[in-house]
């Protein structure tokens, strides 16, 4: 029993020594010029954006405390060489530098052209993470200076390139990370390489390396929700029923897919923040027109990030009319409290599509894939 009461209580000032202590980061960056550094993660109150660095020697010094592990992004504001600028006006931002934050001492290394490239030491997370680290970076390198240079030459073919050429390096990170899950089962690292996978995946595959994790793991707040998402992936799979939708459109009716049997029926879950899923419409627009008088349908989910349930109904019904949407909608934020729809059907990504049969049943899921929703519509219809 003694032994039990002095093990609890080193534990317990063991994690108070951990909080205390906090983390100092120190970072050398090359070439910074007059760009704000940035250091964004998860903390005990909420998100946070740090840019109270202060500079010592050469080194940029960010401190402060998290009640646990959290993934970080360090990045460098207004950097042209990390901006592509789009027609439209806006700009596509570059990627940023990802790694584990702990109270420790943490080095960061690296160049505000290629901030993401960065050498990190300081944690055993991160030593772990450095395993497979230099071959991410090259293949996020690639793709990134790869898209730079096509959107310059704005070439349609040379986009359309750069996109195959971000998807292929996209599922060859994907492989390293299956790859150090199955040789590091019980390290934290494979958690979050897991958590980030469950769209990259098939169900089976997730399953199999979720169930591959060291008991201790599938504690954890990260593990539960991949739980959970597999559980919901499950009830929502191919050849399941789909999910009855308990929601009202734009006029107050409620939809009821029930009476949509008969037809094909793909559910879009989107946003009006979603830019991908803003995107997706002006392809959805020609395939509605296609397909509408053949049997096929289309639900649009909303899913909105307003304060209010009013700014997020303004946010949809707004992007509705600018999109010129002519297909069913419902908002999932309406009586969310009753029926999400978005949890119900294990959606983290958007835009996600879930295409459904005459009777009602799951036969394909999309996540973010326009070309491989239009190669089953085709399929389907034969033209």
């Amino acid at each position: 029993m003694k032994k039990n009461i002095l093990l609890v209580l080193f534990l317990f000032y063991a994690l108070a020594g951990y909080c205390q202590h906090g983390f100092t980061i120190r970072a050398k960056i090359n070439n910074p010029n007059k760009y704000k550094m940035y250091l964004a993660y998860s903390g005990n109150n909420g998100y946070v954006v740090d840019t109270s660095y202060t500079i010592e020697e050469g080194w940029a010094i960010f401190k402060g405390k998290v009640a646990e592990p959290a993934v970080a992004d360090l990045g460098v504001r207004r950097n042209p060489a990390l901006e592509i600028k789009v027609p439209s006006g806006g700009f596509i931002p570059g990627p940023d530098l990802k790694f584990f934050l702990t109270n420790e001492n943490i080095e960061i290394n690296g160049d505000a052209d290629e901030i993401y490239m960065a050498k990190v030491t300081g944690g055993q997370n991160n030593k772990e993470w450095n395993k497979i680290k230099e071959k991410e970076n090259k293949l996020t390198q690639e793709s990134w200076q790869t898209e730079k240079q096509a959107y310059i030459s704005g070439d349609s073919t040379t986009l359309k390139n750069a996109s195959l050429l971000r998807a292929a390096n996209n599922d060859k990170v994907n492989q390293l990370r299956m790859d150090f899950i199955k040789q590091y089962p019980n390290s934290f690292v494979s958690l979050y390489f897991l958590s980030g996978l469950v769209n990259s995946i098939s169900l089976n595959e997730l399953k199999s390396a979720y169930a591959s994790l060291g008991a201790k793991l599938k504690s954890n707040a990260i593990a539960k929700k991949i739980a959970t998402k597999i559980h919901n992936m499950e009830s929502t799979a191919v050849g399941k029923a789909a999910i009855p939708i308990n929601k009202k459109d734009m006029n107050g009716n409620l939809v009821n897919l029930g009476t949509l049997k008969g037809k094909y029926v793909l559910i879009d879950f989107w946003g009006s923040w979603c830019g991908p899923c803003r995107q997706s419409h002006p392809i959805l627009k020609a395939l509605y027109a296609k397909y509408k008088d053949k049997g096929f349908e289309i639900l649009g989910i909303a899913h909105e990030t307003g304060a209010s349930l009013a700014e997020s109904e303004k946010a949809w019904k707004t992007a509705i009319q600018q999109d010129d949407i002519p297909w069913l909608q419902v908002l999932n934020n309406q009586d969310i409290e009753k029926f999400d729809a978005v949890k119900a059907y294990g959606v983290s990504a958007f835009p996600t599509k879930i295409l459904l049969d005459k009777e009602g049943k799951i036969v394909a899921r999309f996540v973010g894939d326009e070309d491989a929703f239009e190669k089953k519509l085709k399929e389907i219809f034969g033209y």
